[in-house]
């Protein structure tokens, strides 16, 4: 009785302070440094490691279409473990799942590193880290966002999304050159890296207030009690399920998943193929990155104006457009100028699809939801480098390009198609929508 007194007073004592802040810099908030700390190194981890992961696949088999399943079941792994994971991220704290996830990420690439450090890696050994990492962070990783909802003020999301936005074109802009140099003076470089930087994200996380539970609601009040693992799971699925409007805006996002990274697991895997150096694979990331830090810039000046309808339909009919020059030409001027292009809109709807998803769903279902509709959205993307391995040797680089455009302008059709995307308002009209 007295335990419950005081975690009822310490949450009530956390809740005021979020919103207290609403009008102040973000950087003022202690809890929101040390979160962006524990996020960045994460970030920076990913992309060490995920740039490496199919340059030592092919290295460690000679074979495009083994690399390209490595990837796709990296990814059926991270989404099926996310299937629960939401679930997972509402029933307990999330500052520990933070940490645990650092403390895997460390053990595992750690392993990797190590392994490969001493030429005792074979291609079997390196799928099982890789599946068992992406698997933890399915689990996990939702943890992180899920938390923000109890460090910061829903007014002051659009611009933590932007500078989160803009954190991670710098990270792309500097992460993949940066793993190609370490990878071109040895191949267990950007895994000691990766490993170091999740030692950085657990410290971080470690400092975090006890304030990441999903048992409170968004008023600080004690949320319905948790039932049964499998009761808390399929109530979240059924809430998902019967939001349209979410859905909507799910099944456009999953096209357009589909579409861009189906072309650029072509282009990495095309270039892995033909021998192109690691540092200039490297480099199609930084165009991407550099696009997205422009993205990012625009982002904080007009994701609190811009309608989400119009982001939409921006985000469709760009990715469509930039992209189509490499249905002619697999010139790497081409795919540089390309990857610049289409990341541009990608910070702008981010923000605004994440702003309307942090707004619009309570705090005690964040986890759920978000795993829910994270995984409708990435579960088309799956068999993206499974089709790209696959397609590659026998089709050649302009065919397979070819049926990932087809995505993208099925896409496009619908969204010029549904005008309740094209009317959904800006950040400001969110709360006459209905989801």
């Amino acid at each position: 009785m007295n335990a419950e007194a005081q975690s009822t007073q310490a949450q009530s004592a956390t809740q005021p302070t979020a919103h207290a802040s609403a009008h102040t810099s973000l950087w003022r908030n202690t809890q929101y440094r040390r979160w962006f700390t524990a996020d960045t190194a994460a970030a920076m981890g990913t992309a060490m490691k995920s740039f490496a992961i199919s340059l030592v696949a092919f290295s460690l088999t000679q074979s495009l279409a083994l690399s390209g399943w490595l990837g796709t079941a990296t990814m059926c792994a991270s989404q099926v473990a996310g299937i629960f994971g939401g679930t997972v991220v509402d029933r307990h704290d999330r500052r520990t799942l933070i940490i645990i996830n650092a403390l895997c990420g460390l053990a595992l690439w750690g392993l990797a590193f190590v392994l490969l450090a001493l030429n005792l890696l074979n291609f079997a050994a390196f799928a099982v880290i890789t599946i068992t990492a992406s698997t933890v962070n399915g689990l996990f990783a939702e943890a992180t966002n899920a938390m923000l909802r109890s460090i910061i003020p829903t007014e002051q999301y659009p611009k933590a999304q932007s500078l989160n936005q803009g954190r991670d074109s710098v990270i792309s802009l500097a992460g993949s050159p940066l793993g190609g140099v370490l990878y071109a003076f040895a191949p267990w470089l950007p895994f000691a890296v990766a490993s170091l930087m999740y030692v950085v994200s657990g410290a971080s996380a470690a400092r975090l207030a006890d304030t990441g539970s999903g048992e409170y609601g968004d008023n600080g009040e004690p949320s319905a009690p948790h039932g049964s693992f499998l009761a808390d799971f399929v109530a979240g699925w059924r809430w998902t399920l019967r939001r349209r409007t979410l859905l909507t805006l799910t099944t456009i996002a999953a096209l357009v998943n589909l579409g861009i990274n189906g072309i650029f697991s072509t282009v990495n895997l095309h270039l892995v193929g033909t021998h192109v150096d690691s540092v200039r694979i490297g480099l199609v990331e930084t165009a991407m990155g550099a696009g997205m830090l422009a993205g990012a810039l625009i982002a904080a000046k007009v994701a609190d104006r811009m309608p989400l309808g119009t982001g939409m339909v921006v985000v469709s009919t760009v990715a469509l457009a930039t992209l189509a020059p490499m249905l002619f030409s697999d010139g790497y001027a081409v795919v540089l100028v390309c990857a610049l292009l289409v990341s541009v809109p990608i910070p702008i709807v981010n923000s605004l699809i994440m702003g309307f998803v942090f707004a619009k769903v309570p705090s005690d279902m964040q986890g759920r939801a978000g795993s829910a509709l994270g995984l409708m959205c990435m579960l088309p993307a799956l068999f993206c480098s499974a089709i790209a391995g696959s397609l590659l040797p026998i089709a050649g680089f302009g065919a397979t390009i070819g049926l990932f455009l087809a995505v993208l302008a099925v896409n496009v059709a619908i969204v010029l198609a549904k005008p309740t995307v094209r009317s959904l308002p800006a950040a400001n009209r969110w709360d006459e929508v209905t989801l």
